[in-house]
């Protein structure tokens, strides 16, 4: 017993070096890290002389119950509720209608390309038709997206998930057991599983802030937010609801009321930090898991199933989001141009829970094995080729406009800004009296030796780097736009300005932010 759980521990170690490691690497060579844990994964499998094995149901449990709780609740940390608010209606028509869409094209164009049953290949459409969080969240955090195109991204990948495992599950008892499947009854299940999984997620999140509100200890507060994340989506799943949209909620309310009301600025910082990670945890073990998972072997030997699914998967995701696209825009003042409507195309990425219910499919559904070899073969094209190709997509699109060497340029311009801000609260300190002149004196010149010393790299930067002008400009442009939009939420929020007038002049600030 004590020898398995040192083996245990040593490959739980083994394997957190190793993400540690390809974190670093990637880094340097600014792959995607997702996409290098998946290699790595896939590597381990070929390079051992016995294939590492996970029993399907421990790999459903570890992704479902272990690692999406914390990956979603990080996620709707990051949400700033008005700006989802505003774009909800976007987010809801690619989270359920386009869900819907993707599961019956899917679906139809396999059944009728493959040959297989179509009860079997609408179990297919809806398990690979949510975009995942996990992947999507890893990819697009780090490319400089402007900040309503993430916020779409994201906020759909969030919710859209959650759509698919109720239709998964709908559709596969429809597979099984067609003779007792109801439409009317799948539809009030749908909602039911739904409306309560926000219910347990909003009521949940709102005791966890009137218990952080109370307490100043931004150990036990982190704590809380932990018992939350897990406590919520095991909660709803109890009283078979959505576990996903419960813990949804419960990150939006503590990432909105409960930071900006009930915390300290320690503990918003420690709690941003922990949740990063976690986050970074579940997303390593959900990434090397997938790669564990590939059989080579079985991949090579479908090749042309593989194809077919992966060319109807992205036809899918072409037809729902430039047909929605317009339709939105017609009601919407919030529009998605053309360059957006391609990067959700091309960044409707599969991952963990694709896998996670795919392993759960049962032996006796006719075409089993097929559907295991489809799925791989789209999540491991999505990560390999979408992902690695995104920021070329942007670039081509214009939304990623970087120079050649920006890096250095960015740490010397964000070196000078905290110093200066320093500076401002040095100031803000003594002119208050909470700082004696003695002491004023002694840190301000040192500090303002600092702000010569960056200033100076700044100046140095901007003439030896080239295209780095160019990039400064549109950085300010697009910094002048966003503060203006800041501002108007401010506004918003202390009643200044109507929703309406917000949102009128906001929809201006995002066509401009989009039109760079």
């Amino acid at each position: 017993m004590q020898a398995e759980f040192v083996t245990t521990e040593l490959i739980v170690a083994a394997l957190l070096l190793i993400a540690a490691l390809v974190a670093w690497l990637t880094k340097l060579v600014r792959f995607p890290y997702t996409v290098g844990l998946v290699i790595v994964g896939v590597t381990i499998t070929v390079l051992l002389p016995e294939k590492p094995e996970l029993a399907p149901e421990l790999a459903r449990e570890l992704i479902l119950l272990l690692l999406l709780p914390p990956l979603i609740f990080e996620a709707a940390l990051h949400i700033e509720f008005s700006e989802f608010r505003d774009n909800l209606l976007a987010v809801l028509m690619f989270a359920i209608p386009g869900v819907l869409l993707t599961t019956v094209l899917v679906g139809w164009l396999m059944a009728t390309v493959t040959g297989l049953p179509l009860t079997t290949m609408l179990v297919f459409g809806a398990l690979i038709s949510a975009t995942d969080p996990v992947a999507v969240t890893a990819i697009f955090r780090d490319l400089g997206l402007p900040k309503r195109l993430g916020l779409l991204t994201e906020g759909e990948s969030l919710l859209n998930d959650a759509t698919a495992i109720v239709v998964f599950m709908l559709l596969l008892e429809f597979a099984l057991h067609p003779v007792d499947f109801s439409p009317a009854q799948g539809a009030v299940e749908f909602l039911r599983v739904s409306g309560v999984g926000l219910l347990v997620g909003f009521g949940l999140g709102y005791v966890a802030y009137r218990l952080i509100r109370q307490i100043d200890d931004y150990l036990v507060e982190t704590v809380l937010s932990a018992v939350l994340a897990y406590g919520s989506y095991l909660l709803a799943e109890q009283v078979h609801a959505s576990g996903v949209l419960a813990v949804v909620a419960a990150g939006l309310m503590i990432g909105n009321s409960g930071r900006r009301y009930g915390m300290s600025n320690t503990t918003r910082n420690v709690l941003i930090h922990i949740w990063e990670f976690m986050a970074f945890l579940a997303n390593s073990c959900v990434f090397l898991l997938i790669g564990l998972q590939v059989d080579l072997e079985k991949l090579a030997d479908n090749l042309w199933l593989l194809l077919a699914a992966i060319v109807v998967t992205l036809l899918a995701r072409m037809v729902t989001v430039f047909g929605f696209s317009p339709l939105l825009n017609l009601f919407s003042r919030n529009r998605t141009p053309a360059s957006w409507q391609a990067v959700m195309v091309w960044g409707g990425l599969r991952g963990g829970i694709a896998l996670a219910l795919a392993l759960t499919l049962p032996a006796a559904l006719s075409g089993h094995s097929q559907v295991l070899v489809m799925t791989f073969g789209v999540v491991l094209f999505t990560l390999g080729v979408q992902a690695t190709t995104m920021p070329m997509v942007l670039r081509r699109l214009g939304l990623l406009r970087r120079g050649a060497n920006p890096v250095e340029y960015e740490r010397r311009r964000a070196r000078l800004a905290a110093a200066r801000a320093a500076e401002q609260y040095l100031q803000s300190q003594f002119k208050q009296g909470l700082l004696t002149r003695e002491n004023y004196e002694v840190v301000l010149p040192p500090l303002r030796a600092e702000i010569e010393q960056f200033s100076g790299a700044v100046r140095e930067a901007l003439t030896m780097l080239p295209d780095i002008r160019d990039d400064e400009l549109e950085a300010t442009r697009l910094e002048i736009l966003e503060t203006k939009r800041d501002t108007l939420r401010v506004l918003r929020h202390d009643g200044v300005v109507s929703t309406e007038v917000f949102r009128e002049l906001t929809g201006e600030i995002d066509a401009l932010i989009s039109g760079r």
